[in-house]
Parts: C-alpha cells; structure tokens; sequence
C-alpha cells in the first residue's frame, strides 16, 4: 500500500515512527500518525491541524502526559466493576518484579531484568502499528478512492485518522481544545479552497 503513498505522506510515517522512539513507546498509533501530520509543514492538514491549535508541540506534550499506556482512574474504576483491585496488582508487581515493574521507565536494574516491557532509551529495531494504526493507513485508502484521486496523501491520512471509534485520538483532540469534526471540517474546506 505504501507505494501508492505521496512523499509527503511517507514522511508522515517516518515522522511518527521517530516521534514513537522520541517518546519510547513501543508501538506507532494513530496519535503518532497526527503527531506526525502536525509535525509537517506546508502538507494538506497541517495548517488545518495548527489552525485549531493541534501543533506538533502540543500534540507531543498531549501525547507524552496521556501516561503512554499507564492505568489510570477510569481504568481502576473498569477493573474494579470486575472484581480487579489495580493498586493490589501493582502492589504484588512490584513485590514480584521490583520497584516501578509497571512504569515505561523503569531500568532493567529496577525491574532485575524479568519485565521486559520496561526499557530504558527509545525502542530499537521495528516499532510495530497498532491494529488502530493499520486501520487508519486503510481508511486512507478508502478516502483517497473515494475522492478519486490516485494517490494516498497527507489529507487521505488525516481523513483517516478522523474516525469516531478511535479513541485514543479523539481523547488527544480533546485534550487539545478540538474534535474529530472540527477538524474535518477544516481540512475539507482547506481542500475545497485549494481545488
């Protein structure tokens, strides 16, 4: 699919995947993907995303203080619904892997080198796309055919982010001052101005 991707939107996807390392996740998502569109200048979207305040600053900071995964009140709050108490889980982590075995940032030498998960540095090698990411890079697909242009750009990209079941990135939008909708509308009369 990657071959019918403009330079501009490779570049997007390059720019995610070192955002991803910048911020040693493990794993590129779609909010790496915006991450990346935001990180681009002069690409359909971009201005559309600065526009409504989503810069690439902002984005990352969003993205860095979101915890990267980390369990937090509403997570308890789910777990708990179930019988599942996370401070007794973190407790027994910790007793059975060391101080801080559930943090991302934790060193091998806090965690005695058995939780693998914990790493220190940005991640080596292949960063793997979430099932959410994979789908965004096919929705890209659908709206660049729909469209009928021959071609995946940066704007298919971002169209492709805007889907209401993503919701690590309509969480991020928010925290950002935004929406999905807001910022589609904006990119499809950045379009229509531009055509």
């Amino acid at each position: 699919m990657f071959e019918r991707f403009t330079k501009e939107a490779r570049t997007v996807v390059v720019l995610a995947q070192e955002e991803t390392r910048m911020l040693n996740h493990s794993w590129i998502g779609s909010e790496h993907l915006l991450l990346g569109i935001a990180s681009c200048t002069g690409v359909p979207g971009a201005a559309t995303l600065e526009r409504l305040g989503v810069t690439a600053a902002a984005c990352r900071a969003a993205i860095a203080s979101a915890g990267a995964g980390e369990l937090g009140a509403q997570d308890a709050a789910a777990l708990s619904a179930i019988g599942i108490d996370l401070d007794a889980v973190r407790d027994r982590a910790e007793e059975v892997f060391g101080p801080g075995a559930l943090d991302h940032t934790a060193t091998p030498e806090q965690t005695r080198g058995r939780w693998r998960r914990a790493t220190k540095g940005a991640p080596k090698g292949h960063i793997p796309f979430t099932p959410l990411a994979k789908e965004v890079l096919k929705r890209s697909l659908r709206e660049a055919l729909a469209r009928k242009d021959n071609v995946i750009g940066t704007q298919h990209v971002l169209l492709g982010i805007l889907d209401p079941g993503d919701e690590p990135t309509a969480e991020l939008l928010v925290r950002l001052g935004t929406d999905m909708e807001a910022v589609r509308a904006g990119l499809l009369a950045e379009l229509e101005q531009a055509a």
